[in-house]
């Protein structure tokens, strides 16, 4: 399993400004110990070197993070603002405030930790262990937080155990959202499908492939099998460009790529063909998240996707739903397994 992940809401500040050195200290001497005993990644907004909106990064680290630690000292106005979409979005957050400040009424109930910079605090990791203590608080909840919207009509909160559900796969982001994904995971990443051929189209593909198993992450692929029985039942002919021959085609198309992606990668990539079970979706799952698409014989070109987080009931049904599909065609066991650069 990959680390849970913290997002530490702070002020920043201009270099070498004093708020910037008292939110180094804070991290460094409070929040990154304390982090460290839980086995938890912490990571500042400054800390995020990916290309691209720094709003968007923030508001994913948010979301999809595992808690936050909110800083207030200082009453910096882009906390409070980060801090109400955390509380919107249902994520667990510690306060942090530094001791002879008072938290504002509205949040008064948070989980909050009174800190000081004095060397004996920080020596005897008197705030650090506090911190612990509210980590643990939230293991024994199953991380469960309520969103503050929750139980108001219109507001837009929805059930942390609901996916996310988008109209089509353009809506959802296509392949470049499929590979964001897979740039985030760290220890396990599963594709299954008919043909899988958006990836072909995901820019930058190879490259995180082979920079993801060089590091140590699981890719398994599985691609349908053109002896599958299903496959032909699976197409509506009747939608231009979704002929039978089309679909062998691009299998073939598929699976020699994908082969040669592994060859490139040497290790920690295996593709098997699913001769046995329906291979009726599209699955993509992370260690963090899956997506899941239907194949729709009504909407065979823009099916509808659903987003699910690690440990909602989504995200367990798709991952056993891979792995049966994934040894019922085993080597061994009826189905096609096994390709160059498997572990």
């Amino acid at each position: 399993m990959a680390a849970r992940r913290c997002f530490v809401i702070s002020p920043i500040g201009a270099e070498g400004s004093p708020v910037r050195e008292h939110a180094d200290d804070v991290f460094d001497y409070i929040i990154k110990p304390a982090m460290e005993m839980c086995g938890i990644e912490a990571v500042r907004s400054d800390h995020l070197q990916e290309p691209g909106r720094i709003s968007d990064q923030m508001f994913r680290e948010i979301v999809q993070g595992d808690l936050c630690i909110a800083v207030l000292t200082g009453f910096n106005p882009n906390v409070f603002y980060e801090l109400a979409i955390a509380q919107a979005a249902g994520r667990p957050v510690i306060i942090l405030i530094e001791k002879g400040h008072e938290l504002p009424f509205d949040i008064q109930d948070l989980r909050a930790v009174y800190y000081d910079l004095k060397p004996r605090s920080l020596f005897d990791r008197m705030h650090a262990d506090a911190i612990v203590d509210h980590v643990k608080s939230l293991e024994r909840s199953n991380w469960r937080t309520p969103s503050v919207l929750a139980g108001f009509l219109g507001c837009g909160a929805r059930d942390e155990s609901a996916p996310e559900f988008f109209e089509n796969t353009g809506q959802f982001g296509g392949p470049d959202a499929l590979l964001a994904l897979f740039a985030e995971t760290k220890e396990e990443f599963d594709l299954a499908g008919i043909t899988l051929g958006s990836w072909r189209r995901a820019r930058g593909f190879a490259d995180v492939l082979k920079a993801k198993t060089g590091a140590g992450c699981r890719v398994r692929v599985l691609l349908m099998d053109k002896d599958n029985p299903t496959l032909r039942e699976l197409i509506n002919e009747r939608i231009p460009e979704a002929s039978y021959e089309g679909v062998l085609a691009s299998l073939d198309r598929m699976t020699t790529y994908f082969q040669r992606l592994a060859e490139a990668c040497t290790t920690n990539v295996e593709i098997r063909r699913a001769r046995r079970g329906g291979l009726a979706s599209s699955i993509t799952r992370a260690d963090q998240a899956a997506v899941y698409s239907p194949y729709l014989f009504s909407e065979a070109q823009r099916p509808p996707v659903w987003r699910s987080s690690a440990g909602q009931p989504l995200y367990v049904a798709v991952r056993r739903e891979f792995e049966a599909l994934w040894e019922a065609n085993g080597p061994g066991s009826g189905g096609s397994g096994g390709a160059p650069g498997a572990p």
